[in-house]
């Protein structure tokens, strides 16, 4: 039987399907910021729906991108949507919590047991001060079998952190 996921919220926009998913994915690899920002909108309102006045995060923690992949890349989508949230919201975010210690290889287009492997002590706290009490949003442009967010809400929880909740632009359907 598998354990229920270190995470007590998820929270997306949309489901990962047309024409989302091909917005999310002009946005993520051919930078066209302007489509995050306008799906980063929509999660917003979702969310002020879902939580109305009640048990707002204490902080917004995006995913990391190990540098190489930012590089790559140009900027970590994550980090973008949290921004965005951040300023729509009124909530505080930091991408100096946790890094990504580990260059890994892309999720996308891996099997299950292979995003476990390849995700696996990929993530490290940098700064235990900002976890420990707090209850965290982890930031994430697509959730798809969430091992990611796992990982990280795993990590997170182990520094201390007292609740995660998953917060996403898109979540494929199971």
């Amino acid at each position: 039987m598998a354990l229920p996921p270190p995470f007590s919220r998820l929270y997306s926009a949309y489901i990962y399907q047309p024409p989302v998913s091909a917005l999310i994915s002009s946005y993520k690899y051919h930078g066209k910021l302007v489509y995050g920002k306008v799906l980063s909108l929509k999660l917003a309102a979702t969310l002020e729906t879902a939580y109305g006045d009640n048990h707002w995060p204490h902080l917004l923690v995006p995913v990391p991108l190990h540098a190489k992949r930012i590089r790559q890349r140009g900027f970590n989508q994550a980090l973008e949507i949290a921004r965005w949230l951040s300023a729509e919201l009124d909530l505080p975010f930091s991408y100096q919590v946790v890094n990504r210690s580990k260059d890994t290889a892309q999720q996308a287009g891996l099997s299950a047991a292979a995003r476990r492997k390849n995700i696996r002590g990929a993530f490290r706290i940098a700064k235990p001060e900002q976890v420990s009490g707090k209850r965290l949003a982890i930031v994430e442009d697509v959730v798809t079998t969430s091992i990611t967010v796992t990982e990280l809400a795993r990590v997170l929880m182990k520094a201390g952190a007292s609740e995660i909740h998953v917060w996403s632009l898109a979540r494929t359907c199971l």
